[in-house]
C-alpha cells in the first residue's frame, strides 16, 4: 500500500474477505507514506486486526521482502492502491522505496506484479477525505502518460478499477 487514500478501506475489506473465506495468507507492506495515509484515514487498527503480517518501510530493503518476492516465495505481488508518485517511480525504473524496490525485484525474478493505481483515468476520480466526505481529484496528463508506460512494461498488469482486481483475486482464491 502506498500513500493514497483511494479505495483504502475497500482494499482492507477485500483482504478480510479473502482471509475469512479462503485459505490465503496475506502479507501487507506499507511505504512510509502509505503508513501515514493509513493512520490519517484512521484505518491503522482495522488493518492490523485484519492482517497479521503488516510490514512498515524502513529503507528500500528493510524489511527484506524484495528477495523472497524475487525468488518466488510469494505467488505474486499486488500493490493496491498505488499513488501517482509510486506509479511515476515504477514507470521510470526508480526503486528507492520499499514498494518500488519490491516491484522492480519481483519483475526481475519473473514473478507477476499487479497494480491498481489511483490516478489512471482522464476523468476526475471521486474518493474520500479522512472524515468520509467526498473529494474530487483531477487527473493530470503526466499521470495518464505514466499509466500508459506502466501498461507496456513487461511483468506488470494494471487493473483498471477495483472491481476488476477483486474479481481476479476471487478467481485466484478459488484455484
Amino acid at each position: 500500500m502506498t500513500g493514497t487514500g483511494y479505495i483504502l478501506k475497500e482494499s482492507i475489506e477485500l483482504m478480510k474477505d479473502l482471509q475469512e473465506n479462503y485459505d490465503i495468507n496475506i502479507t501487507v507492506m506499507l511505504s512510509k507514506e502509505g503508513e501515514v495515509v493509513v493512520k490519517w484515514y484512521k484505518q491503522w487498527d482495522y488493518l492490523n486486526e485484519v492482517v497479521k503480517k503488516v510490514f512498515l518501510e524502513n529503507t528500500p530493503n528493510n524489511p527484506f521482502l524484495a528477495g523472497p518476492l524475487q525468488i518466488g516465495k510469494y505467488d505474486f505481488l499486488i500493490v493496491c492502491p498505488v499513488s501517482a508518485n509510486s506509479v511515476a517511480k515504477i514507470s521510470y525504473g526508480i526503486a528507492d522505496s520499499l514498494i518500488t524496490n519490491c516491484v522492480a525485484q519481483t519483475i526481475k525474478g519473473s514473478v507477476p506484479v499487479y497494480l491498481l493505481p489511483s490516478d489512471q483515468h482522464k476523468e476526475p476520480i471521486i474518493t474520500s477525505k479522512p472524515d468520509g466526505s467526498p473529494l474530487v481529484l483531477k487527473i493530470r496528463d503526466i499521470e495518464i502518460e505514466n499509466i500508459n508506460k506502466l501498461k507496456n512494461m513487461e511483468g506488470i498488469t494494471v487493473f483498471s478499477n477495483f472491481s476488476e482486481l477483486k474479481n481476479w483475486l476471487m478467481e485466484q482464491a478459488k484455484k
